[in-house]
């Protein structure tokens, strides 16, 4: 009995232990032997009452035998109950066949509890889930009509890389190349505005798709590679989930997401896995405005609250997903039935359902607009407001795969380079499969074969006719609609609104940066400010301390100076005293008296011992230090905080800024950092811009702002004024520029080679005569020397004197004398830059052959200079600051046009002949020369010695002719000596410096030091 088996439990616990053990083995057996029953698995409310039934079946049973405490005397006089009628015949426990008996009982019974324990296992399932499941009760029967929609994902709502099949229930992701890393997005056709309804799909193929190690892998893959997103989103919100505030959604993790904020909420999904969600929106529910996730079933996640910015709004089914194929079971029965009844989205009443429209057009023709606009003139900014009008448009564009890769968490560093632009961004993720822009190619050929609205933004393509024409045979197919959309001139005032509106915005962040800045900066110095203060307190005090400190020793040293005064006056008195008593004994007096002018001495010199400190006192008694004043006057007994007007100021707004008359007469906002197209590929395209016609196989040609021929006009207009600013890069010196280089340099070397020989005669010359002189008398001696100097008088005026354009030959304006004689290296350079610059703006006129280029503009002076003479040209070599003021040196030869900013001649003929620059030089020579004999010293020219330097062609050329370069004494050389040919290396005080160009260099230094008169030399055998 129940109360029996109580008391043994509470009296014995081993004895009871014991006891009920052997009974559940007895009952055990009795159910072995017992013959069996066909019976139905019991409930999990039978299955929970299981062992109370066995204790009540055989509670009536003998317990004597398995009792073994003493019995008190009721008990042992009290009857025992009569066996059961069924137990007659069986042997008893204590005996050997009882215990055989009960050994096969124990076996079977632990078969037996077995059995019994999987009904019981799957009751208590059957109960969890029942206790899940009461947060959702059952769907009511709905007499509301029912949607008649088929559940679709319209090509608008699925990002590039899905391939819909088997009816569009199957969604496939591509994943060649970069596509692999990029996510895919589909959003269902039918909507929810109220109800409680679900939607399930199912990952039906994991791909691993293998990685391109061309170039090298810098960066890891954004993980995971596979996974699902199942949740809901708005309409027209962004395709790939987890990428907008609008998107609510549940991933193969078990995170539940809202927007960009995730957090952990349920269990792991995989592969062949039923997923399903159910989305409450019914206000009378106690799980309104909630999600739950179930996998094959059973509920996985509480029901999760969606966000507030999604109450009231029709939510559609969306996935997102990457690396694996999904199969959305859009049917009307759920494929795994839940714990709870509810109807799928497609089985939904119609009243709770919004159906999106497919923008289908009615011609059945879908459009393929491709936007035609100048670089930097709102191409971008258009095309964003065209897009927010018009959403069913897919926009195909470096910028929205760019786009794309961020959202499926692709990171790449900010690029600014010049090889960036907006029509071609770089593509620096540090992946293969990303950086070879395979991605481009794949979309390419993808996109025409998926019907819906495209816009094709590229800038340079769209505006060059060639390239139109390979777009257009791209979309072919007859469903396509192709048109072009013109958008150039004068914009529309609603554009120009929104332009002032982005650069006053841009003006205005500006403003609150350096403003923010500039009150970072004032805080710190007011915060140093303070600490100055509270260090200039700090010093205050303890000099105050110092201070008391100092009167205390003073006081003290007063007093023992008070109290040694009185000792000194007692033992006068004392003294005075002894001295009248002992008046007769004179001796004794002496000695006293000796004795006291000791201790006199020893009382000064202990004063004199105290004085520093007497004076020490005396002075922190006095005045004050005016600086130590001045310092407590500004400090103050405390640290002073800001006052309440600079907290105010400091809590103040940023100032308003405004956008001045200029930038408020501004069409286009400036293009900041980047450009729509790099500087390289504006100045080799654009001379070929063209505005597009029906010609080129366009259905239609729409201006957006302008008409036909003011677009045109305009762009003519536009390719001028980039004709004259722009520079080519790919030009190069044509062959009239080459030869009259070549003979440039030619007669350049004959003319300096010249002068060097007359100076050389001339220096000759004057040596004879001055040995002449010294053989002769004093007399004939100064004779001859007058007619000498006044031979050397008649050539030089005779050179002076004649006129320079009369001269025919340079080289000779009458006995041997040069035009020449006199140049320095200042204008030997100004020769070599008159020809240089002359030659420069008429060989490029010639190369480029277009007379919309009327020249070479000043921004492009240097680059053209340095690609047709390879060296650099720069105006501080010549003492001049800018292009202008170099140019004005040489003025008679060249000028600057001052509409146009381009190089150009006051010459009215072509030069022919070469030693007309050499006329006009010798006659700014001879000016300057007129104003720095009248005292003008602003004439004088300060050119630093790299003025003059041969271009590298010359040199090369000049190398080539004349063979490698070698020592000049020539013997050894010739011989062949392999020693003889050994360079020997300059001593350190010759002042020249080997580089690491060797030969080039070498070269330069010969022909730059044969210009200036003559070759360099270090001694024996080490001329060059």
């Amino acid at each position: 009995k129940p109360s029996k088996v109580s008391h043994h439990v509470s009296r014995h616990p081993l004895r009871g232990g014991v006891f009920l053990c052997v009974r559940l083995v007895l009952a055990s057996t009795a159910r072995a032997m017992a013959p069996k029953k066909k019976t139905t698995k019991p409930k999990s409310k039978v299955a929970s009452k299981k062992a109370p039934d066995i204790a009540e079946e055989h509670s009536g049973e003998p317990q004597d035998d398995l009792d073994e405490r003493p019995r008190t005397e009721a008990e042992s006089t009290k009857p025992s109950a009569p066996p059961n009628a069924k137990d007659e015949g069986k042997p008893r426990p204590n005996s050997a066949a009882g215990r055989e008996e009960l050994e096969k009982g124990a076996t079977s019974a632990k078969a037996d509890e077995a059995k019994d324990e999987l009904p019981a296992k799957k009751a208590r399932k059957d109960d969890a889930d029942s206790d899940a499941a009461e947060r959702e009760k059952d769907a009511l029967k709905d007499p509301r009509p029912v949607n008649t929609h088929e559940a679709l994902f319209h090509p608008r709502d699925i990002t590039l890389n899905v391939m819909p099949v088997a009816g569009g229930k199957v969604l496939m992701a591509l994943s060649e190349g970069g596509l692999q890393y990029l996510i895919a997005g589909a959003r269902m056709n039918l909507g929810m505005r109220a109800g409680r309804y679900m939607f399930e799909a199912k990952i039906v193929e994991a791909l691993n798709p293998a990685e391109s190690s061309a170039g090298g892998t810098r960066v890891r893959a954004p993980t995971p590679r596979q996974f699902l997103r199942i949740g809901f989103s708005t309409a027209d919100s962004k395709l790939v989930l987890g990428d907008s505030d609008e998107h609510v959604f549940f991933d193969s993790e078990g995170n539940f997401c809202m927007g960009k904020k995730k957090i952990l909420a349920a269990q792991r999904v995989t592969r062949d896995q039923v997923i399903g969600v159910v989305l409450n929106l019914d206000l009378h529910s106690t799980n309104a405005n909630t999600l739950s996730l179930f996998r094959e079933g059973d509920r996985i996640s509480e029901p999760m609250p969606i966000p507030e910015c999604l109450h009231g709004k029709v939510l559609y089914p969306h996935v997102s997903f990457r690396n694996v194929t999904v199969h959305v079971l859009a049917g009307a029965v759920p494929a795994k039935s839940l714990p709870f009844k509810c109807r799928t989205i497609m089985a939904a009443a119609k009243d709770d359902i919004v159906v999106s429209s497919h923008h289908t057009p009615n011609d059945g023709k879908y459009d393929v607009l491709l936007p035609v606009a100048l670089p930097d003139e709102g191409t971008f900014d258009w095309l964003d407001g065209f897009i927010a009008k018009n959403p069913h448009y897919v926009e195909l564009s470096d910028r929205k795969i760019l786009e794309w890769a961020a959202t499926s968490g692709l990171w790449k560093p900010k690029a600014t380079g010049w090889k960036t632009s907006n029509d071609k961004l770089e593509f620096n993720f540090g992946l293969p499969g990303m950086d070879d822009r395979s991605i481009r190619r794949v979309l390419r050929a993808v996109a025409p074969v998926v019907p819906r609205h495209y816009i094709v933004m590229e800038v340079k393509s769209n505006l060059l006719q060639s390239e139109r024409k390979e777009i257009l045979k791209r979309f072919s197919a007859p469903h396509f609609r192709k048109t072009a959309h013109v958008v150039m001139g004068e914009p529309s005032e609603e554009f120009k609104r929104t332009q002032l509106d982005k650069l006053l915005k841009a003006k205005q962040d500006k403003a609150d940066i350096a403003w923010r800045a500039k009150k970072a900066e004032d805080k710190r110095k007011k915060e140093i400010e303070r600490r100055q203060k509270e260090l200039a307190n700090m010093r205050k005090k303890a000099d105050e301390m110092r201070r008391k400190a100092a009167e205390e020793s003073r006081k003290k040293a007063d007093e023992a100076r008070r109290k040694a005064e009185e000792a000194r006056k007692k033992a006068e008195d004392a003294r005075t005293k002894a001295s009248e008593e002992a008046a007769a004994a004179g001796v004794e007096m002496k000695a006293e008296e000796g004795l006291d002018e000791t201790k006199d001495e020893d009382d000064a010199t202990k004063m004199e011992v105290d004085d520093p400190v007497k004076d020490e006192a005396k002075d922190e008694d006095g005045k004050q230090d005016p600086k130590e004043e001045d310092m407590d006057e500004s400090c103050g007994d405390g640290v002073e905080g800001p006052s309440e007007h600079e907290e105010e100021e400091e809590e103040a707004e940023p100032p308003r800024v405004e956008l001045t008359p200029e930038e408020q007469q501004r069409w286009f906002r400036p293009a900041g950092g980047v450009s729509d197209l790099t500087s390289a590929v504006m100045n080799q395209f654009f001379g070929s811009f063209s505005i597009p016609e029906s010609s080129e196989g366009f259905d239609a040609v729409n201006f957006e702002w302008q008409d036909d021929d003011t677009s045109r006009e305009y762009l003519r207009k536009w390719v001028l004024e980039k004709k004259r600013t722009s520079r080519i890069d790919a030009l190069q010196p044509g062959p009239w520029f080459q030869e009259r280089v070549k003979e440039w340099a030619k007669v350049f070397a004959e003319w300096q080679a010249k002068q060097k020989s007359y100076k050389t005669a001339q220096a000759q010359t004057a040596k004879e005569s001055v040995a002449q002189k010294k053989n002769e008398d004093a007399d004939a001696k100064g004779s001859d020397e007058g007619e000498a100097k006044e031979d050397e008088f008649d050539v030089s005026e005779e050179a002076e004197d004649v006129d320079i354009y009369t001269v025919g030959d340079v080289c000779d304006v009458g006995n041997g004398v040069p035009l020449f004689k006199d140049f320095a290296v200042e204008d030997w350079a100004l020769l070599q830059l008159r020809f240089e610059l002359y030659t420069l703006q008429l060989a490029y006129q010639k190369d480029v052959g277009d007379p919309e280029r009327v020249g070479i503009h000043e921004t492009h002076l240097a680059f053209y200079y340095n690609k047709y003479f390879r060296k650099t040209l720069t105006p501080k070599h010549f003492g001049a600051a800018n292009n202008v003021e170099l140019t004005n040196l040489v003025r008679d030869s060249v000028m600057w046009d001052e509409e146009n900013k381009v190089l150009t001649t006051p010459l009215a003929e072509e030069v022919e002949d070469i030693t007309h620059f050499m006329k006009l030089t010798e006659e700014q020579r001879r000016e300057r020369q007129r104003r720095i004999d009248a005292g003008d010293e602003t004439a004088r020219l300060k050119f630093s010695p790299l003025a003059l330097q041969a271009s590298a062609s010359t040199i090369s050329k000049a190398a080539a002719a004349s063979g490698p370069i070698r020592p000049q004494s020539g013997a050894a050389w010739a011989s062949g000596a392999a020693s003889a040919k050994q360079w020997t290396r300059p001593a350190a005080s010759s002042g020249f410096a080997m580089t690491g160009r060797g030969g080039a260099n070498l070269a330069a230094a010969a022909a730059v030091a044969s210009w200036v008169g003559g070759l360099p030399s270090w001694g024996a055998g080490r001329r060059w």
